[in-house]
């Protein structure tokens, strides 16, 4: 019997953590408009993931690619061996010996978790989980993924994703390198065969920028927009994000429009001269229109009782950075909490995090409620009456 049914009433948090505490065994499908999203799990974890908008064998190759372990060429032909023989690209690529086995299970970890972090940013969707698995699942080299590590990322990025949303453009605006990023010269050019050591890893050497800034940086050889280079990168989605806005506000990339590249700041200038600031004439309603768009929300504001007599202004007060804010964000945490320790719903983890919580877990222990996937036991037959003589 199938499970199935929309986001709205059952969001993803909720249905992987069920999957995960009642052990099953299938294929999640996911889908939002014309994509889909398919997780297939075996005891309640995660040993296969495939999206129709970029397959993970086409995502594994292009990586290869921009990290040098292959060229264009290479991966050309392994496609066309590919499609000769119908073997598996993670095999091929073993064959070859372009890459180890311990190489190709981190890039599909780290393929297989950017395609889940993205799709729980989904609001809205539809999911159906059946009790089937393909019988082609790469076992050998996909190492299963416990849920409660996809939980525990997710909740984070949701988190973090508004807020380095709000500094990037939009994602099908092409960028490219500024003048003065042609112009530096980057340690991974000097040795790109230690790419791949340098995971994660922020040391800042002679260009001035951290190593995995410089590795979105080489992304942008060639003018592509944002979304693009997230396909290719060997960095999550949102850490690949955050080094395209601050080298975007460090001047190094520039959206492209046309054939001229578009001057993404006014002092960034060819020669000498590149620190002076350009002449700014402001318009003469620049002023009353900032002290508009301040006064606005303090003339709109439905204050909060923080014991002051004037409540807009109260409610600037400092808060504690440390504190989860109420809601959805809120609401993951205790189900990530729950799925980590069911019994005591996370008590103690949270005390252990630094955030203990406030009160019991109120997230329901789903280990004590019945199977709604199991099939109802047959009611007993009760003997039929003998008649008396």
């Amino acid at each position: 019997m199938a499970l199935e049914g929309s986001l709205r009433d059952f969001d993803l948090f909720s249905l992987f953590n069920m999957i995960k505490i009642q052990g099953k065994n299938g294929t999640l499908v996911l889908s939002q408009g014309q994509e889909f999203v398919k997780v297939f799990f075996e005891n309640g974890e995660i040993v296969g993931c495939d999206s129709n908008q970029v397959r993970m064998e086409d995502r594994l190759g292009t990586m290869l690619v921009r990290l040098g372990r292959l060229t264009g060429e290479e991966l050309l032909g392994m496609v066309r061996v590919q499609r000769q023989t119908l073997k598996r690209m993670g095999t091929l690529l073993l064959e070859s010996g372009k890459v180890t086995p311990s190489d190709l299970q981190d890039a599909l970890f780290s393929q297989a978790t950017s395609i889940l972090h993205r799709t729980f940013r989904w609001v809205e969707g539809d999911y159906r989980f059946d009790s089937m698995l393909p019988p082609d699942l790469d076992r050998d080299h996909f190492v299963p993924i416990p849920v409660d590590t996809v939980l525990m990322e997710a909740a984070r990025i949701q988190d973090e994703w508004p807020e380095v949303e709000r500094r990037l453009p939009d994602m099908e605006i092409p960028l490219g390198r500024s003048v003065r990023a042609q112009g530096l010269h980057l340690d991974i050019d000097r040795d790109v065969s230690s790419v791949l050591d340098g995971k994660g890893h922020m040391h800042h050497g002679s260009s001035g920028l951290s190593h995995e800034q410089e590795m979105v940086l080489s992304y942008f050889d060639h003018a592509q927009c944002i979304k693009d280079a997230v396909q290719v990168s060997r960095y999550e989605e949102l850490d690949t994000c955050k080094a395209i806005a601050d080298l975007i506000e460090a001047g190094l990339l520039e959206p492209i429009t046309g054939e001229a590249p578009k001057v993404l700041r006014p002092w960034v200038m060819d020669g000498p001269s590149s620190l002076a600031p350009r002449e700014w004439d402001p318009s003469p309603l620049l002023w009353p229109l900032v002290a508009l768009a301040f006064a606005l929300p303090l003339l709109t504001y439905v204050p909060h009782h923080r014991g002051s007599m004037n409540m807009g202004l109260a409610s600037l007060q400092p808060v504690d950075v440390r504190e989860v804010p109420e809601g959805p964000t809120r609401l993951r945490q205790a189900w990530a909490l729950r799925m980590a320790s069911p019994k005591d719903g996370g008590v103690l983890l949270a005390r252990s995090l630094g955030r203990p919580l406030k009160g019991s877990n109120p997230v329901p222990d789903l280990t004590r409620f019945p199977d709604p996937m199991a099939k109802p036991d047959p009611a007993p037959s009760t003997p039929a009456p003998t008649a008396r003589k």
